[in-house]
């Protein structure tokens, strides 16, 4: 069985890369700080898969982490790798992605998705994971009258 890292992985495109992931056979961890998510999201993909709970860290484990905070990232990476031994692979859903805050909040948004990326990245290389898969953007945008640049 191959071990996937998905960030933001209670989100509406990471929980559903979830799903999809699992029945498939992956183990599956989830990085998310539950900032725009929530961890019933994951909840309910067990139920989907009649998973039951007391089975649910064999397939599932999941931990809550800002992949600012290096230092958490890292137990979290030395803990996946001292009992499962590799990650085959992450998908980084996790980041920031609301167009008219990112105007009004570059800032916040360069620390949260570069910052964030930028240690997952360095973790990655650290424990010779080196498949990625990265999602720079889960917006739908439609077309605009350019109100929000003014």
């Amino acid at each position: 069985m191959k071990n996937i890292l998905v960030t933001g992985g209670a989100g509406f495109i990471g929980s559903h890369t979830c799903l999809s992931l699992l029945e498939r056979g992956y183990k599956v961890f989830v990085i998310d700080s539950f900032i725009n998510s929530h961890p019933i999201a994951l909840e309910r993909v067990l139920e989907i898969l009649k998973i039951p709970k007391n089975k649910s860290r064999e397939k599932l484990k999941i931990f809550k982490c800002d992949l600012r905070d290096k230092e958490l990232l890292e137990n979290i990476f030395y803990e996946i790798f001292k009992e499962f031994k590799e990650i085959h692979g992450v998908i980084h859903f996790a980041g920031l992605k609301a167009v008219a805050e990112s105007l009004s909040s570059p800032l916040k948004y360069w620390d949260v998705n570069v910052s964030g990326t930028i240690n997952l990245l360095d973790l990655m290389q650290k424990y010779d994971c080196k498949t990625f898969v990265f999602s720079s953007s889960a917006t739908i945008y439609a077309q605009s009258d350019n109100s929000l640049l003014h």
